[in-house]
């Protein structure tokens, strides 16, 4: 895949909609703050299905492609 980025997951946490609830027939997100190998710490919104659905959780290795988080393969750790 291009231009992808490991990162460990570092918390998960719910989306803040403010005082707006989310949209009708938004998905639910959640925000993941991450960090790569020389400390950078970043913070991207993803579904949170999506999330469900790769298995990916906090302390996890993911590479980050295509706007998507995806577990890092056990064997390439």
């Amino acid at each position: 895949m291009k231009n992808e980025q490991e990162y460990i997951i570092l918390q998960i946490q719910e989306d803040d909609y403010g005082c707006e609830e989310r949209p009708a027939g938004a998905k639910k997100t959640v925000l993941v703050r991450m960090k790569d190998a020389k400390e950078n710490e970043r913070m991207i919104r993803q579904e949170d299905d999506w999330l469900y659905e790769q298995g990916i959780d906090e302390g996890d290795l993911v590479v980050l492609t295509e706007n998507h988080l995806y577990e890092k393969w056990k064997g390439d750790k």
